[in-house]
């Protein structure tokens, strides 16, 4: 068995029993913690200087489209509606498989690289099955922790497949790579977005599909009003009796408080993306609401066709968002003390992230008998030094970045090291960077990226399967 000593670290545990440790150290033990505490002793086992490093659990990200980075900050100036018509409705046709190995490989090292141990894969542009093996190759060759969600959206093409034939490959995926319990990657299904379904029996049979392979769902809800007002897809999911806490919501920025009870009720989970939300129209994070209703916000960073793939940055938009949206209420007065603390943002980026994809039982904290997901911060540098001890949530939150992420293991394995990429970075540039450009010669033939609203709505209300 292998053994791994990381010695002598800053751990910020994430849990409660254990809190955080100065000087210690953490045993692994294959791919699991054998123990956290200071002195540990283990003669036979490979060493990791931590001395100078925070050590800490992996982040989890609750909501990401990792298929993206071939278009990497294409959107950066668009609207959810400039997003829809351009990426969704046009560019994701453009998609080859070798296009989404590339872009999936390199994500997933992305995430890697930024301390990102688990991702939930909301992977919606699966044209052919061969685009959903390469998909799910590239994940795999980069070795990072993902629950991958099987997408039913129906990409642009006159080729794409019916319903039936979807819901027969997702059978065909599950069985191939997904019946392994100690794999690094789980399935969920990504149901089609509610505006887009054909009839309610349509997205019923996406939703029994998830049940028939005892998988989460993960579903973008009431992201932006209708000519009707609210949007009050939650409720309707409740209403087909789909609302359970199997489900992770994305977004969730237009619910009505009737919404949120369900919601709470139901145990489902909630995933904030503000970089996304915030430029797009859709309103700030819903941080507060769902505290409110005593759910645990959790955090993804959505697409780097818009903006960075890592965590720091969501964590500390979502937090400031949060706060300011709460002290709203001193109206400019001089108040004490601040509605949330760093401690808890760090819990949604880690613990918190984990329980919404089911996982907590093996990742999000530094707790023995887990998954050895570790990410060692190095606090030994210009950016960092001085930091202070009494709070390191704060250091991580506020200050630190993807130039701190020192090491990063994943199941017991080094993938990060001295802060470099295990993996051979330049190769998975290189195949990402063909990528793009065959990628963005195939959208100049069509017009470029840019999609008119006539188009995009008349794209959106055309059947497409």
């Amino acid at each position: 068995m292998n053994r791994i000593l990381v010695k002598g670290g800053f751990v910020v545990s994430v849990d409660p029993a254990i809190g955080n440790l100065a000087g210690a150290d953490v045993l692994i033990e294959g791919q699991r913690i054998a123990a956290v505490s200071p002195a540990l002793e283990a003669g036979d086992a490979q060493t990791i200087d931590a001395r100078g490093m925070i050590v800490m659990p992996g982040f989890v990200d609750t909501h990401r489209h990792v298929w993206q980075g071939a278009m990497r900050g294409v959107t950066a100036d668009w609207s959810l509606l400039n997003y829809l018509g351009g990426i969704r409705m046009s560019a994701a046709a453009c998609y080859e498989p070798q296009d989404m190995h590339a872009a999936q490989y390199q994500g997933a090292l992305e995430a890697i690289n930024a301390g990102v141990t688990t991702v939930a894969d909301y992977c919606h542009n699966l044209i052919t099955e061969d685009h959903a093996q390469e998909a799910i190759r590239g994940l795999t060759d980069a070795g990072l922790r993902c629950v991958w969600a099987y997408g039913f959206n129906s990409p642009p093409v006159a080729s794409a497949l019916s319903l039936s034939q979807r819901i027969d490959l997702g059978r065909k995926l599950a069985q191939r790579y997904f019946s392994s319990r100690d794999a690094l990657l789980t399935l969920a299904v990504a149901p089609e977005e509610m505006p887009l379904w054909q009839s309610e029996e349509h997205g019923r049979r996406e939703l029994q599909f998830a049940k028939e392979v005892n998988a989460r769902v993960f579903l973008h809800c009431n992201c932006a009003n209708g000519p009707g007002g609210r949007p009050r897809e939650a409720l309707r999911l409740h209403q087909l009796g789909y609302l359970d806490e199997g489900v992770v919501f994305a977004h969730m920025n237009y619910t009505t408080s009737e919404e949120w009870q369900l919601v709470a009720t139901s145990g489902a989970k909630i995933s904030c993306t503000p970089d996304t939300e915030l430029q797009m129209g859709m309103g700030a994070p819903v941080t507060v609401a769902a505290r409110e209703y005593g759910i645990t916000p959790t955090f993804g960073a959505d697409i780097v066709s818009n903006n960075s793939g890592e965590m720091f940055t969501a964590l500390r938009l979502g937090l400031q968002v949060a706060r300011e949206e709460i002290n709203r209420v001193h109206d400019g007065e001089f108040y004490d003390g601040v509605p949330i603390r760093c401690e808890e943002a760090l819990a949604w980026g880690t613990i918190g992230g984990a329980a919404a994809l089911g996982l907590d039982r093996e990742v999000g904290s530094l707790s023995p008998g887990k998954q050895a997901d570790l990410v060692l911060l190095n606090t030994d540098c210009i950016s960092l030094a001085g930091w202070d001890r009494a709070n390191p949530a704060a250091t991580i939150i506020q200050q630190a970045s993807i130039g701190n992420v020192d090491t990063v293991l994943i199941s017991g394995r080094v993938v990060k090291r001295n802060g470099q990429l295990i993996a051979d970075e330049r190769h998975a540039c290189g195949l990402l960077e063909a990528a793009a450009e065959r990628i963005a010669a195939r959208v100049a033939s069509k017009g470029g990226f840019f999609v008119t609203p006539e188009r995009t709505f008349a794209a959106m209300g055309a059947p497409h399967s």
